[in-house]
This record gives C-alpha cells, structure tokens and sequence, in this order.
C-alpha cells in the first residue's frame, strides 16, 4: 500500500459500518501488529460519523489492548454524549472476537475565552538537509517506516547505547500528499521509536500501550505538500520494563499541532 493510498483508507474508514472487515497490507505492519498510528487515524476518521460539523476533535485517548494482526478487523464507533459544545465518541478494534484497541475522542467546536497560553515552541535543531537520514531497510526496521522520511536531529540513534532521554527531528510522508488532516498527523506522531531504546547497544522490542493525544488548533493550517513536521520526545521515568515519555509535533509553521503521553512496555 503506497502513502497515495492512505487517504483512500481514510475514505474507506469514514463510510465503513461497524461490520465492515478492514484487511491490512504487510507494508503496514509493526512487528506483529499493524502499525499503531494507523489505526489510531483510522479509528478517529471513523468515530467522525458520530459529530457535529464544526467539533473539532481536542483530545484521543487510546488504549492498546493487545496486537492487531494481519487477520481482518473492525473498528466499532458509537457517541457517548453531545452536548452544546462538546461531544465524546468511543472507537473499538475487534478481531477474531477480541477488544484489540479503545479510543475517546472528545470533539469541541471553537468558544470565545479571556484565556489564550501560548504554545510551547519547537527546540532548536538542525534544518532537514543538514539532519542525519533514516533509511527504510528490508529486514532491519519495521516494515510501516518505509511510509515516512525521518531526519534526525536531537538525541543518540536507536541501539547506540549512546542515549535514552530524548530524541527529535522531521518527519513527513515520502509519497505525495497536498492536505494534512488529523488523522494523517496521528499517523505521523506515532511513527518514531522510544528515546528508550537509544540507551541500548542491540534491538529489543517495545509496545505502546497507552497513549494521550492532545490537539492544538491555534492558528495552523495543515493543508502543505510534504513539508517536514518537527518532532520532540522526552522521557520522564524508565523502570520495571515500563517507559513513560511525552512528546510534541509542530506543524511546517513552527506552530504547535500536537502534544502527547505515551506509557510504552519495553522487552529489555
């Protein structure tokens, strides 16, 4: 499945019904699962259905209940509640009868307030042409990179044990895209490793299983051509096998998009 396709599959996910059978390609697996981002995007373009036009959606909090594997799948959406300004929807993925994925989404249109913060801004980091490359390799990384283009720009490479408390960069998709919607950006914020893994000196697997997305909408517009996305990720906390981390996307802009939490196991 080439990236041109990705919206096509953001299509499908928004006409799909609750039995509709989704079936992945191989070039969108992570390991053994189909690459979280993915149906991260889907899963939201699919809980769209359910709100009111001019809700914008403010937060996703997801659940990775257990791998989505190459077999069919279903996204089940269904609203939870829409009030005078904001509406919640839940999203499931069923697979061979079991819960693989939850998401709420909480969807607000735009309300006039005294209140406005500013962003936190983008780091300082090299620019893209001067960035270190991350080549998709057959094999070697996992099979859904081939989508993105990365330059890297802050922290240690994966498995130099060189690192562990951050890394950061550009990211965008290689293939052409002239829109970013939410849904895309989901799918790029979810594409870079755990700064985790950067503390050790050989492969070892890692899993997302919870991850909290909050949307900034001030003043952006996410409607460019390839245009590279910039990408931070700290760690708070690594104990136990388990790894706690925030991060952040900014849009081509310089303007925050997008700032998250993430609780990932790490099998090292």
């Amino acid at each position: 499945m080439s990236d041109t396709e990705f919206a096509g599959l953001m299509d499908f996910s928004r006409n799909a019904g609750d039995d509709t059978l989704y079936r992945m390609s191989a070039d969108w697996m992570q390991g053994r699962t189909v690459y979280g981002g993915l149906v991260a995007a889907m899963a939201l373009t699919a809980m769209g259905g359910h709100v009111p036009e001019g809700r914008k959606i403010r937060s996703l909090l997801i659940s990775f209940v257990g791998p989505v594997t190459a077999d069919p799948f279903q996204i089940r959406t269904r609203p939870l509640r829409s009030g005078k300004s904001v509406t919640t929807t839940e999203a499931m993925v069923i697979q061979n009868g079991n819960i693989c994925f939850t998401a709420l989404g909480s969807f607000g249109g735009d309300r006039q307030s005294a209140v406005q913060a500013a962003p936190e801004s983008r780091p300082a980091m090299a620019d893209p042409s001067e960035g270190i490359e991350l080549p998709y390799i057959e094999g070697m990384t996992p099979a859904f990179t081939r989508h993105f283009a990365y330059r890297w720009g802050i922290g240690a490479l994966p498995f130099s044990g060189k690192g562990g408390q951050e890394i950061g960069g550009w990211i965008s998709f290689r293939q052409g895209t002239d829109c970013l919607t939410e849904a895309w950006l989901v799918a790029l914020a979810d594409a870079w490793p755990t700064p985790a893994l950067s503390s050790l000196q050989e492969p070892a697997a890692a899993s997302t299983m919870t991850w909290a997305l909050q949307f900034v909408h001030l003043n952006r517009n996410t409607c460019a051509e390839n245009e590279w996305w910039g990408y931070h990720c700290r760690v708070d906390s690594a104990e136990k096998g388990y790894v706690h981390e925030r991060s952040r996307v900014w849009a081509p802009d310089g303007n925050l998009a997008l700032f998250c939490q993430q609780t990932t196991a790490l099998f090292a």
